[in-house]
């Protein structure tokens, strides 16, 4: 094991039981197992999968524990047979808390352990704020493309699809990594987001954009799609509320015809099977269970390589949350009351270079 020396010790939002408010405490600093590096976290990203845990108490087994599955920072120890990464290291990672419940494996603290395979390194022009919002939402892409809807892992050059893919909700983090990673596997992509944020996502590659609250939205993509001779077979729902699942898949049966498949972030409810669509689920921690080798490809070749040429930017736009780990409680509580088009990220010391 290699390590350098570690300052300020080790400060985490602890959940010490189930559906409690985070207590800011003092926890020892971990050590690297096989496989494993210590990272000191700089920037730290809240999804909202984290205050529906809080909230709602699944997921995690073991109390107490630290949420938390998106962290970015230097590498400050390397476990036994770690080759791809080095003490010093810029780097972004997915903590892997929320599929083992090891509370060493939380975001949510000055120093976490990550696994090798769950890691990426980040490029010296990219801020720890901006590499920290990856990680679950690059991993919830993946999935959903590569494993859900059967898809090739994109090459070196872009070949042109004949169909169209659809991404419902393509503002969020999870959003527009989906909808770059489907602009690099050649897709036209159709995507819904508010109108404030239509802009971005032409600017991130989108083929077509719609308002998703305007009431006739699904005939518009669907005139789209039959105007621009790109037939919408595919689709993503990154929103998985209200009625956009059952908009989703409306879309790809008047576009595409029966055969088409739609992938869905959260559960649908049991009687949802509408005719001829396949339906199915994603899960970004199957990049690290059963689909290890996809996710470790993934993080330390693919998305290292297009952050340093800039074939994925970092998107949506950062807001800082003051305040440091003590302020995990607040990100979360503002990410429940609603965020639109921003990644809310909390940051310890955090420097740029």
């Amino acid at each position: 094991m290699t390590i350098v020396a570690k300052e300020n010790g080790n400060v985490a939002a602890m959940l010490e039981e189930c559906q409690a408010r985070f207590k800011t405490v003092d926890r020892p600093i971990p050590e690297p197992g096989p496989n494993e590096i210590v990272v000191r976290n700089h920037a730290i990203a809240a999804n909202p999968v984290d205050w529906k845990i809080q909230d709602y108490g699944f997921a995690i087994k073991n109390y107490p524990t630290v949420l938390g599955s998106d962290c970015c920072g230097i590498v400050v120890a390397v476990g036994e047979s770690v080759t791809k990464f080095k003490v010093r290291d810029r780097v972004t990672c997915f903590a892997g808390v929320i599929y083992n419940n090891d509370i060493n494996h939380g975001a949510f603290q000055s120093y976490t352990i990550l696994r090798d395979i769950a890691t990426t390194k980040i490029p010296d022009s990219m801020s720890f704020e901006e590499g920290s919002i990856f990680p679950m939402a690059m991993a919830t892409s993946l999935i959903s493309f590569m494993v859900n809807l059967g898809l090739p892992k994109p090459s070196g050059s872009i070949t042109a699809q004949e169909s169209g893919l659809l991404i419902w909700g393509a503002s969020s983090s999870v959003g527009t990594s989906a909808l770059q990673l489907a602009k690099n596997l050649g897709f036209k992509v159709f995507a819904t987001a508010s109108p404030a944020h239509h802009k971005t996502l032409k600017s991130l590659g989108a083929f077509e954009v719609f308002d998703y609250h305007d009431s006739a939205v699904v005939e518009r993509i669907v005139a789209a799609a039959k105007s621009t001779g790109t037939p919408i077979t595919l689709g993503f729902d990154a929103v998985g509320e209200g009625k956009s699942y059952k908009q989703a898949a409306y879309v790809l049966g008047a576009s595409g015809g029966r055969g088409g498949k739609l992938v869905l972030v959260l559960p649908p409810p049991e009687d949802f099977a509408p005719d001829g669509i396949e339906i199915s689920q994603t899960g970004a921690f199957k990049a690290f269970t059963e689909h290890a080798d996809l996710g470790k490809w993934f993080f330390n070749d693919y998305l290292e390589k297009s952050l340093a040429d800039g074939s994925i930017l970092s998107a949506p736009q950062v807001e800082v949350v003051p305040g440091g780990i003590q302020t995990a409680q607040t990100a979360l509580d503002k990410l429940k009351a609603g965020v639109s088009g921003k990644k809310l990220v909390i940051t310890i010391d955090c420097y740029r270079h």
